[in-house]
């Protein structure tokens, strides 16, 4: 049964436009008052061209059916468009997620409709009950998506809270402004009726975040300050020419600065990944940061960059963005554990071997008055050693000669003897052994 209703529900999105008629009216020269008396071509598939000031009309013809059809674009770009059927406006239909319009088809509907972007008219004609039940499968697949980024991102909070590995903070940050772009572009903030302008306002807001969450959490998680110092400071820069373009389209409206614009992102969000790709074979987590980064940023380029351009590769669609992030967002947050499983390990190997190299460096460096050689002082003749403890005490040559009834030269002799022996230089070496072994027998 399910199976049944996934295949309807393609084979739906897939013919359900084969019915529809379109018009490009490059000069703006009709109403829909004459707009009846063109010739129509059939829709064979989406209209996309580059920016255009062009109108399209879109017709449905009449038919004898009595069911009423619901007319969608899918597209949050497609905000001034206006629908008439016998020779009366016909309202949109309220709290829906995109442009849409009920009709009977008793009299043919013209659709008319520009847009100051790229023309990209995704349009969907389909019978009410099935239009309905696809909007259905859809918000239960992006109740499904905001539900486990949501999960995730409460899991990357508290793995930070209790790890207090800064990477799980900006992961949260990225996920949650990676589902803030699909809650502006798969048109969730129309059921709020919330207006064009502040969604155009929105969409360039979440350019910026979504930019520095991508900033902070590839730094965090290449380590760029070790990895690659030199190219830190180029994302910066990019970033903040990102920032500056928002600001140029903000005020100035020309589409050729918003193309720009998702360029300059999408090459951000590229470098990442090909510093990724370069890490690639030195641990599991880059590779599964590759890997997640793969589908998001090939399908955004279709549908952020391409598309501005009039062209398309993979017929990307907000729905299929979202299957991308949810993959990417499952992947990355492997990544995101793996790494501090990686840097976990590191970190104890780093102490066990900081602490072996502590006691090397005893063993090789230890301040002289802690070096005994006892052993040593076992190799001296017994004559040797009863010079060595009358040199210790502080006698010349001379004193010692004399307290040991031998001549001052045969004690200089002995002396050059326990010298070679202790491999010391001077008396004041001496002492020191000596000290360092009443020390050791205290």
């Amino acid at each position: 049964m399910k199976f049944t209703l996934l295949l309807l529900f393609f084979v739906g999105n897939i013919f359900s436009q084969s019915e529809v008629y379109y018009y490009k009216d490059s000069n703006n020269n009709f109403t829909y008052k004459n707009i009846d008396k063109e010739e129509f071509k059939l829709l064979k598939k989406q209209i996309l061209e580059p920016n255009s000031k062009a109108t399209y009309w879109f017709k449905v013809p009449a038919s004898s059916t009595y069911l009423n059809y619901i007319f969608r674009i899918n597209s949050i770009r497609a905000n001034n468009v206006h629908a008439y059927q016998n020779l009366k406006e016909v309202k949109k239909l309220s709290n829906q997620r995109y442009v849409s319009f009920k009709f009977s088809r008793k009299y043919p509907i013209y659709i008319k409709t520009n847009s100051n972007f790229s023309s990209y008219y995704p349009v969907v004609l389909q019978k009410e009950e099935a239009s309905l039940f696809r909007e259905k499968l859809l918000l239960i697949l992006n109740g499904f998506y905001y539900g486990a980024a949501f999960l995730v991102i409460l899991f990357s909070i508290s793995y930070f809270y209790f790890f207090k590995d800064i990477a799980f903070l900006y992961h949260a940050f990225l996920l949650i402004c990676i589902s803030f772009s699909f809650v502006v572009f798969d048109g969730s903030l129309n059921l709020f009726n919330v207006d064009a302008k502040n969604i155009e306002l929105l969409i360039l807001l979440d350019y910026i975040l979504l930019s520095f969450s991508s900033l902070k959490f590839g730094n965090s998680f290449l380590m760029l300050d070790k990895n690659f110092p030199t190219v830190k400071k180029y994302t910066f820069f990019l970033f903040f020419n990102i920032v500056l373009f928002v600001i140029l389209f903000y005020f100035l409206k020309i589409n050729v600065l918003y193309t720009i614009l998702s360029i300059l992102t999408l090459l951000f969000l590229f470098l990442y990944w090909f510093l990724g790709v370069l890490l690639f074979k030195r641990n599991k987590h880059t590779k599964l940061f590759v890997f997640s980064y793969v589908f998001l940023l090939f399908s955004g380029f279709d549908f952020f960059v391409l598309k501005n351009l009039g062209i398309s590769l993979f017929e990307s669609n907000p729905t299929n963005l979202k299957i991308g992030g949810f993959v990417q967002i499952i992947v990355l947050s492997f990544g995101v554990l793996y790494r501090e499983k990686d840097l976990r390990k590191y970190n104890f190997y780093m102490k066990n071997e900081i602490i072996r190299y502590s006691k090397e460096l005893k063993k090789l460096i230890k301040p002289e008055e802690e070096v005994p050689l006892t052993e040593s002082l076992e190799n001296l003749s017994i004559r040797e050693r009863e010079i060595f403890d009358l040199i210790v005490t502080g006698k010349s040559n001379k004193e010692i000669a004399n307290e040991v009834n031998i001549s001052v030269n045969t004690v200089k002799f002995h002396v050059k003897n326990i010298y070679g022996k202790l491999e010391i230089k001077n008396r004041k070496e001496a002492l020191i052994i000596e000290n360092s072994i009443k020390k050791q027998i205290l």
